[in-house]
């Protein structure tokens, strides 16, 4: 990491380190509104205790970029407070460009028809992991739970709390989805054995960002949704 780059707390405890991406080997057709060079660094709140339906939780993850050269770069190691397991092992990963296809919660026809023609879509849609942990960026997200993340992140990001009927009740909602289209999955890391990370019951972690705020290069208002079945 950056020498200068300050390492984020929640609740006066550190982080937990999550990733590191190298923008200038992402694939700029498929994310078009990123830098496409600089780095970033995604981080977690090591207790696990936010979940991104509650607009109070931003600030319990943290998405850096630096322009920074990566001559500069030292290793770091996890400051004081930071649990030992929550300091996860680490694994290099390469980018590969693979199809995308969206959960069947957010297809026209859902549930019409019958159970095999629904499970021969999900088996279809796993197939394209290759039985590895689902870790991505970009296309349509894998959710354990609720496919629509990106009125998630619209409603929560705008105040509304979601961890029970009221945001969605709220009469600002209905105004405030119409540009939830504007949000685009950042990264989706999945629960993996390698890294030792287990997201509550083999969960997964999104995070989202606004493309507008990607292309100004603003990670401050990226949004987090914990989600496990």
């Amino acid at each position: 990491m950056p020498p200068d780059l300050e390492w984020p707390t929640w609740e006066e405890k550190p982080q937990s380190f999550l990733a590191q991406i190298d923008l200038s080997e992402i694939n700029q057709t498929q994310a078009s509104f990123l830098p496409s060079s600089g780095y970033l660094y995604f981080f977690y709140d090591q207790e696990q205790g936010v979940w991104g339906f509650d607009p109070k939780d931003l600030g319990g993850w943290r998405v850096l970029y630096t322009e920074a050269a990566i001559e500069t770069f030292t290793e770091r190691p996890a400051p004081a407070g930071m649990e030992e397991e929550y300091i996860y092992k680490a694994k290099a990963i390469a980018p590969k460009l693979i199809e995308t296809l969206p959960d069947a919660q957010l297809l026209p026809n859902y549930p019409q028809g019958d159970d095999e023609e629904w499970d021969a879509y999900e088996n279809k849609r796993a197939a394209l992991y290759e039985n590895q942990p689902r870790h991505q960026m970009f296309g349509y997200c894998s959710p354990a739970q609720n496919a629509e993340m990106d009125v998630e992140c619209q409603l929560a990001s705008n105040g509304l709390y979601l961890g029970d009927a009221t945001g969605y009740n709220d009469p600002r909602a209905s105004e405030l989805k119409k540009n939830a289209h504007g949000w685009k999955l950042l990264l989706q890391l999945d629960t993996d054995d390698d890294t030792e990370w287990m997201w509550g019951d083999v969960g997964m972690l999104y995070f989202w960002i606004r493309e507008s705020d990607a292309r100004s290069k603003d990670f401050s208002k990226v949004w987090m949704i914990f989600q496990c079945s």
